[in-house]
């Protein structure tokens, strides 16, 4: 229900068909792209060398055993 005090009077047109859905100015240019996929592709790198030291930690230990036999299975 309306009040009858509400004025309801029709936008103009403006071809557009909603004003949110513009596009927005861009906040970080184009150095501000690149800097993000170089940073993101170093915290990857970062990732897979960390994942690799923790394997290499808690991996089972090898004194006893010759280098040419640490990859080979408990039958060899």
């Amino acid at each position: 229900m309306t009040l009858p005090t509400e004025d309801f009077t029709p936008e103009a047109p403006t071809g557009e068909l909603v004003h949110w859905m513009a596009p927005g100015r861009m906040p970080l240019g184009a150095a501000g792209v690149s800097t993000a996929a170089l940073g993101a592709f170093a915290l990857g790198i970062a990732a897979a060398f960390g994942a690799l030291a923790a394997y290499r930690y808690l991996a089972p230990r090898r004194e006893g055993l010759p280098p040419w036999s640490w990859r080979r299975g408990a039958l060899h």
